[in-house]
């Protein structure tokens, strides 16, 4: 994976992890004594670079996994449903009847906590029928116009109930929530904190000022979130995240060694809510045998609230330093939301929403999204004192093409009033436009301008959700019209204007298995939901190769993060962390006569962490 593409048949690596040499074996073998471990791989096996997540959450990723059962989330394409995993398709085909489920779980498995919690409803894929419940019956023709009636209906009247969408971006609560978290009393209505407003959420209302049980955003649904009982994995991971360290248990462990298992050996989380969550993040590194590296960035308020400095590996292997490099690779960027979520109608387009023919108009009102800042020089105003001290990375979450444009009105004003060094990632980068392509490619080469004056040259990178393509992509279709669906993560014009691009998972949003990322990139296909009965192509002029995806999971994740001097490719002085795969993904290039839609089933067999395994996968 590096810039010449190079092949070799051996790579030497030092005892603290540090590779030395890479070439022939018997180049590598000369000069070496009898004390030197050779590793063979087996018949078709290959070496890569260990795989790197570039955007995901590992808190909640590890939450979720404490909460599968109450997993409301439809099935996976067949592609990549996991074989052995026995779940009721047909059941969570329907948002009634995923929601209705939660009733039997209330007086389960949930126990007798307050709090009635489910995650993962995702109304852009799930069919909302009010026939198909007895519960429907009598309510708004769609579901996000009233939630709270369907969950007071299909799930509980008497206990609180928070349902999180799969995007993110979204919850949804009944009125006993409401009235839990923001009481009202006689003549006096409720009225959100101030801090729902302040980090770019909301509470929607109706047209009499009641609210609908609708949230956006996450300081949208947070109050509700602290306002479950502590002890519940959900709630510490605002109050108390080392709390998750120090309990673990299976669930969580399971979910850690399904990263590994899918050959992953570094992640970035992409929003640490300040000093708990990266000290509970650092603490899970430290734990023995822990398979994965990790590297943090900081929510800007966070970070400008605690007054925070960005951070580095504690130490890092050079000449004359026998340290290895540690698994805690630090919190060295600055995360904003630009907007929200395109399948939550929440990202901001530069035109608006529509539906063709479809049956799932969960957001018909949405009209060009919405944004978590009042214009572009709000962005502005708000991360100046962090850009002015010139130290910190910088990633804008942006969704919409109208959002991609403010933020890089932002940056190039920012860029402007003094020059940043360092690398600026837009995260999803989703609703592509050639000339927004064309823009970042311009910021790139010194060549953008902003109000009539030149921009000082900035580098600007992007990675995309490529799952938005796989299991979002016919919802698209219907939600953004045809034309605009196949602008999807625009790789076309990524590699036409020479932008570094890589793919991510944003996990708990998709699953975290970088090899359904390439196989996704390469093939651009893409299922109708509920049934899965008709498949195609999204956007075929934007397909990957196969080696621009294998370099989206290595080596350009790394540069996004300032740590290609380090990993990503397997070159003399970075250090030794590899994954070894059961075939080689170059071989199923389709411009090469191989068949894409066989790299998702390629086996991993072992992940190496300074030039140590981690365990055997398969």
């Amino acid at each position: 994976m590096d810039d010449k593409g190079t092949i070799a048949e051996a790579v030497l690596v030092d005892d603290r992890g540090q590779i030395l040499k890479v070439g022939t074996e018997s180049d590598l073998r000369q000069g070496l004594g009898s004390q030197v471990e050779v590793v063979p791989l087996a018949p078709g096996q290959v070496l890569m670079p260990g795989f790197f997540d570039p955007h995901m959450h590992f808190l909640p990723t590890l939450t979720q996994s404490v909460l599968g059962s109450h997993d409301l989330a439809p099935c996976l394409p067949p592609p990549y449903q996991s074989p052995g995993v026995s779940t009721d398709c047909k059941l969570q085909n329907n948002v009634l009847s995923a929601l209705a489920s939660m009733k039997v779980k209330a007086a389960s498995d949930i126990g007798s906590d307050s709090f009635v919690l489910g995650m993962n409803l995702d109304p852009s894929r799930q069919v909302f029928d009010p026939s198909s419940e007895k519960c429907g019956q009598g309510g708004p023709p769609d579901f996000t116009t009233q939630p709270k009636f369907y969950l007071d209906k299909c799930v509980s009247a008497d206990r609180p109930v928070l349902i999180l969408d799969q995007s993110g971006h979204l919850a949804y609560v009944n009125q006993t929530a409401i009235d839990l978290v923001c009481p009202s009393t006689p003549g006096n209505k409720c009225k959100p904190p101030a801090s729902v407003a302040q980090g770019g959420g909301e509470w929607v209302t109706d047209a009499d000022g009641n609210f609908t049980g609708l949230l956006r955003e996450t300081s949208g649904f947070e109050p509700f979130l602290k306002a479950l009982p502590q002890h519940l994995p959900t709630a510490s991971m605002l109050s108390d995240p080392v709390n998750l360290v120090t309990k673990g248990g299976v669930e969580i462990e399971g979910a850690i060694r399904a990263l590994r298992d899918a050959g992953v050996t570094t992640i970035a989380d992409g929003g640490l809510q300040g000093s708990l969550q990266i000290n509970a993040v650092k603490r899970f590194t430290e734990l023995p045998g822990f398979p994965l590296r990790i590297t943090g960035v900081v929510v800007a308020e966070a970070a400008k609230a605690e007054r925070l400095r960005p951070t580095a590996p504690a130490c890092e292997p050079k000449p004359g330093n026998d340290c290895a490099l540690p698994k805690w690779l630090g919190a060295g960027g600055v995360k904003v939301w630009v907007d929200g979520s395109t399948q939550g109608c929440t990202a901001l387009l530069d035109s608006p929403y529509q539906y063709q023919n479809g049956k799932n108009q969960h957001c018909p009102d949405a009209g060009e999204g919405r944004a978590d800042y009042a214009n572009a020089q709000d962005i502005v105003d708000r991360l100046c004192p962090l850009w002015g001290q010139g130290v910190w990375r910088f990633q804008l979450h942006a969704n919409g093409n109208g959002a991609n444009k403010w933020a890089l009105d932002a940056l190039s004003q920012l860029q402007q009033a003094k020059e940043n060094p360092h690398r600026v990632l837009l995260i999803h980068n989703t609703v592509g436009q050639a000339a927004l392509s064309k823009r970042i490619g311009d910021l790139r080469k010194g060549a953008g301008v902003m109000n009539g004056q030149a921009v000082p040259a900035l580098d600007v990178q992007v990675t995309h959700l490529i799952g938005h393509v796989a299991y979002w992509g016919d919802a698209f279709k219907k939600m953004l019209g045809e034309e605009a669906a196949n602008e999807i993560d625009p790789i076309a014009y990524d590699r036409e204007n020479e932008i570094p691009f890589s793919f991510h998972s944003d996990s708990m949003v998709t699953p975290l298995r970088p090899l359904w990322f390439v196989e996704q990139a390469v093939t651009r296909r893409t299922w109708s939901y509920p049934d899965f009965e008709n498949e195609s192509l999204l956007g075929k002029k934007h397909a990957a190769t196969v080696n621009e995806a294998l370099r989206a999971i290595t080596v350009v994740p790394a540069q996004h993060h300032e740590l290609d001097k380090l990993l990503g490719s397997i070159e003399p002085g970075k250090v030794a962390d590899f994954v070894v795969l059961g075939a080689n993904p170059l071989d199923f290039d389709p411009a090469k006569g191989g068949d894409p839609k066989k790299i998702s089933q390629i086996p991993v067999i072992q992940t190496y962490l300074n030039g140590r395994a981690t365990g055997i996968s398969h």
